[in-house]
């Protein structure tokens, strides 16, 4: 089981606030903040840490991303048009993707420092 994920960000401040804006349909808020981190999580769990980026080298990984869980197709809309609105590069629109699963609704992002963030409802 994963306990957390952290990303290393180039633009720690404006992160925070892309984060902050993108996250809050899916329930995750900012819960914790010094200048060296930042951790979003539901209901006081710190599950997603932001890094300021202390060099030059690089902070994507091939083929790595983020995914996380939403409770509803309207949270995916929610989650995709505030990444737009601050930045994000898309990915792939909300969605079904029936090449994935029947039960897969999901988007994906790439965030202000290029990481990919799918966000993802898995209907039952």
């Amino acid at each position: 089981m994963i306990d957390h994920v952290s990303l290393g960000t180039r633009k720690f401040d404006e992160a925070i606030e892309f984060y902050s804006a993108c996250f809050s349909p899916l329930g995750y808020h900012l819960e914790h903040r010094t200048p060296e981190e930042a951790a979003f999580g539901p209901a006081g769990n710190r599950i997603f840490w932001l890094y300021p980026a202390q060099s030059e080298d690089s902070l994507l990984g091939h083929r790595s991303h983020v995914a996380i869980t939403a409770n509803a197709h309207e949270n995916i809309n929610q989650f995709f048009e505030a990444a737009m609105q601050r930045g994000a590069k898309p990915v792939r629109p909300p969605g079904q993707r029936p090449d994935i699963s029947p039960n897969y609704f999901g988007t994906v992002v790439h965030d202000l420092d290029g990481h990919t963030i799918e966000v993802v409802y898995w209907r039952k």
